[in-house]
């Protein structure tokens, strides 16, 4: 089975006096094989993922605000496209990315260029769900 999703426009959704900054990308997901019938619109979950990265983490990867949203959007689509393929991806409304720290990604470069980033809004890409395993 495969999945559609798509991304909607990005937010910062960031709180006052936080060490850093949270960005919010809307999705939707629907079957694939749903794209262009009468169902479509009816079978489509609408939904949210927050990728936070904080102040020591941003600082030293000298991102513009644009290639930020970029990176941004990267890690989330691939923790998107893992939930996905497991068969994880949790029927709540928001997801949360673990924050994006310098435990959590130590190299003083960032690990995407974002010039080969999509823009977020209106980004579609397609995951194939993983089949389940059969048997104990």
């Amino acid at each position: 089975m495969t999945f559609t999703i798509t991304f909607g426009e990005p937010r910062d959704v960031t709180n006052p006096g936080q060490d850093g900054v949270e960005y919010s990308f809307p999705f939707s997901i629907v079957d694939s094989d749903l794209v262009g019938t009468p169902e479509q619109k009816s079978q489509t979950h609408d939904h949210r993922i927050i990728v936070p990265i904080c102040g020591s983490r941003l600082a030293g990867w000298h991102l513009s605000n644009a290639d930020l949203v970029r990176v941004l959007l990267e890690f989330g689509k691939r923790h998107l496209e893992n939930l996905v393929h497991t068969i994880s991806l949790p029927a709540v409304h928001r997801l949360h990315f673990p924050t994006i720290t310098t435990v959590t990604h130590p190299d003083s470069s960032c690990p995407f260029d974002p010039a080969l980033i999509p823009s977020p809004t209106g980004y579609a890409l397609t995951v194939e769900r993983a089949k389940p395993r059969i048997g104990f």
